[in-house]
């Protein structure tokens, strides 16, 4: 499944590389749903939808960062992992707190569940990409996370503390605006490349004759020795010379 979903259209033209243009729009995208994120409260609508985008759109910038093939093999896994682990919120939004009880954030936000996925990965040779990729999500997640403008922060050290950690949501902000112009750089110098590089036609359809390679001459066959003899026609050598007959 997951190589399906790598060599299908958009997945396989995130893992080339976002183009400038999409660079900036999802630089201005992420800015604004962040933005919009510290306004509109802590309620699941609209914060919810809102703030999954900002993960994503992190994970996304981020990732541009890796080398083409690294990148290939675990965008997919990794843009699904940094939003699918806010599913764990879900008990305690019901009522249950079984999974928070006493951290800012449910347990599976913790170095202990990216600790699993790694060793799992190490285990699991056949998942090792998709293990991988989920845990890289995970820790791109808990970078936002850590950001959270209301100081709840992350218990990253469960279950040895339930302490949460933070960092400031200005060095958030500051940093994704660095990432969005290295990533600007990046794709700005992969079109160039791409451009001086020739394609595999050298050769457009509106380009002249005598710019086509020349063609080989085929060798002509050789000509049989029995070519330009005539038929021989017993009656024409018994017709008579000049209206007579010469046989006696």
């Amino acid at each position: 499944m997951l190589a399906r979903l790598r060599t299908s259209h958009p997945f396989r033209r995130l893992g080339a590389g976002l183009t400038p243009l999409q660079v900036l729009a999802c630089a201005a995208v992420l800015f604004l749903t962040d933005w919009a994120v510290q306004r509109v409260g802590a309620s699941f609508l609209p914060r919810g939808p809102l703030d999954e985008t900002a993960h994503l759109l992190t994970a996304l910038l981020l990732l541009q960062g890796l080398p083409t093939g690294w990148r290939s093999r675990f965008i997919v896994p990794a843009l699904i992992g940094s939003v699918a682990i806010d599913l764990d919120h879900i008990p305690q939004d019901l009522g249950y707190g079984f999974l928070t009880d006493g951290t800012p954030r449910p347990y599976t936000h913790s170095l202990l569940t990216i600790a699993v996925l790694l060793v799992l990965a190490v285990a699991l040779r056949r998942r090792r990409d998709l293990l991988l990729g989920l845990a890289l999500g995970l820790a791109l997640h808990f970078l936002r996370d850590l950001a959270e403008g209301n100081g709840s922060g992350v218990a990253l050290l469960w279950p040895l503390t339930d302490r949460g950690y933070s960092y400031p949501h200005a060095a958030y902000l500051g940093l994704m605006a660095c990432v969005s112009a290295a990533d600007l750089v990046l794709a700005l110098v992969s079109r160039r490349a791409r451009a001086a590089t020739p394609g595999p036609r050298a050769h457009r359809s509106g380009s002249r004759a005598t710019d086509a390679p020349p063609r080989a001459s085929t060798p002509s066959a050789p000509r049989s020795p029995r070519a330009g003899l005539t038929r021989f026609d017993p009656r024409r050598s018994t017709e008579p010379v000049g209206g007579r007959n010469t046989g006696r």
